[in-house]
């Protein structure tokens, strides 16, 4: 039989002097007859509802007698020492079995979640072929923080897609440029998931064979030349090809890079033409909390030649997603402004055009604005190289000077006199952002 919380009744008082546990034999016996279920019950997915519901009368039971415990204790200041070793006893017993069935519940979750992460690796990889078994089965496949109960499945979905991503590449790339060597550096790929090392592995292959030597006459065929040539791609299909030839023993000199690159921090404010730039984004609750990245919502921006304003840039950009209330409250851009305005790859490739080769200019903009240009542009094919200059670390050296009592940009403006008529719309706050980087070189 299983134990009940409602079946217990415990009869206990104290008195000034006097504790009582009338009932405590009843009690212990009712409770070891019933608990010696649990400890032989195997909890699997297939009753774990059953387990749930064993570990919450357990949870019952073991309030019951502990709340006895704390009455007793709060009622009356004098020793009650026997009846808590009795009430101690019998948690003790509850706590046993409890512990057991919360274990196995916790491992039960995690089988199933194992499960659930093979099936849909499974699934996955099923456009491999008849490769998709090494690929899942290979023991750099499974990462086991997948099976943390705070690792999201949107997480380990894209992990297992990026890695069936990657895979399919390194196959194709493998059997269209591995000749002879195509089985031996499949069994590499398939034994790291990785193509790293395979250069060294073809030169031990190489110099296995170098007893067998082969003349050739010189031919035109056989003369060393070369093309240039210049490929458009994304980055995946750029490091595929360079993988390629690497392993093809091609020698190839890169003369230019047209892919986006990390850009470069200018710290020198020794210049008076740029494009002073501000972004607004939707805001993100998490992904932990199953939300998905922030995106832009808005660009604005200013040209600045030699120190007057010449152009300026404003577009709205739909985030396909949507705006986080407290960012609608503090920007005034909602869903529906933005609902019928163009994506955000539309928007920075209209901005990267406005831009051209100018220092980009903004305040604060290193850890928030930057980066979200840089994943934007990546998405979007677009190379923004240009080099940025960050106007916060300068007004922090202007701080002491002239008492600020922060350096955000409306309280620069503020000192400055220069007008913010809808501070955190980003056209607004960059070219206020440009008139002050104007007047903190002056001072």
């Amino acid at each position: 039989m299983n134990v009940e919380a409602n079946a217990i009744e415990i009869v206990a008082d104290q008195t000034p002097g006097l504790a009582h546990f009338y009932n405590f034999d009843e009690v212990k016996t009712y409770l070891s007859q019933g608990l010696s279920i649990y400890k032989t019950t195997a909890y699997t997915p297939d009753n774990l509802l059953q387990a749930q519901k064993d570990l919450k009368e357990l949870k019952a039971i073991k309030k019951k007698l502990s709340d006895k415990k704390k009455e007793l204790e709060a009622a009356y200041t004098l020793p009650i020492e026997e009846v808590k070793k009795q009430l101690d006893e019998l948690i003790d017993m509850v706590k046993e079995p409890l512990d057991y069935i919360d274990k196995m519940i916790k491992e039960v979750e995690k089988a199933a979640k194992e499960k659930d992460i093979l099936a849909y690796a499974e699934e996955k990889a099923s456009v491999l072929g008849a490769y998709a078994e090494k690929v899942t089965g290979s023991g750099a496949f499974f990462n086991p923080k997948w099976l943390n109960s705070t690792y999201s499945t949107k997480n380990w979905h894209a992990d297992i897609d990026k890695i069936v991503k990657d895979a399919s590449d390194a196959i194709q790339s493998i059997q269209r440029i591995g000749g002879k060597n195509t089985s031996a550096l499949l069994g590499l790929y398939f034994d790291k998931l990785s193509l790293e090392g395979a250069d060294k592995f073809l030169e031990t292959i190489g110099a296995a064979n170098d007893s067998v030597v082969e003349t050739q006459e010189d031919t035109e065929d056989t003369v060393v030349g070369y093309k240039v040539l210049k490929v458009y791609g994304t980055q995946r299909q750029m490091l595929q090809l360079l993988s390629e030839m690497d392993l093809s023993g091609l020698d190839y000199e890169e003369l230019e890079d047209g892919m986006p690159q990390p850009m470069h921090e200018r710290t020198d404010a020794d210049f008076d033409s740029f494009v002073a730039f501000d972004i607004e984004h939707s805001g993100t609750f998490g992904i932990d909390n199953g939300d998905a990245d922030a995106e832009i919502i808005e660009i604005g921006a200013v040209k600045v030649v030699d120190g007057n304003i010449t152009e300026r840039f404003d577009m709205l950009a739909n985030p396909g997603r949507k705006i986080v209330p407290q960012v609608a409250r503090l920007t005034h851009i909602t869903d529906e402004m933005v609902k019928n305005e163009p994506p955000v790859d539309e928007v920075i490739r209209a901005f990267k055009a406005f831009v051209g080769d100018n220092i980009l200019l903004g305040h604060n903009v290193k850890s928030c604005d930057i980066p979200h240009i840089v994943r934007a542009a990546k998405r979007a094919g677009v190379a923004f190289g240009n080099e940025f200059f960050d106007t916060k670390p300068m007004a922090m050296g202007l701080k002491e000077k002239y008492g600020w009592k922060d350096v955000k940009l409306p309280t620069l403006s503020a000192f400055y006199g220069v007008e913010q008529s809808e501070a955190h719309r980003a056209w607004c706050d960059a070219e206020a952002n440009a008139q002050v980087f104007l007047q903190m070189k002056r001072s």
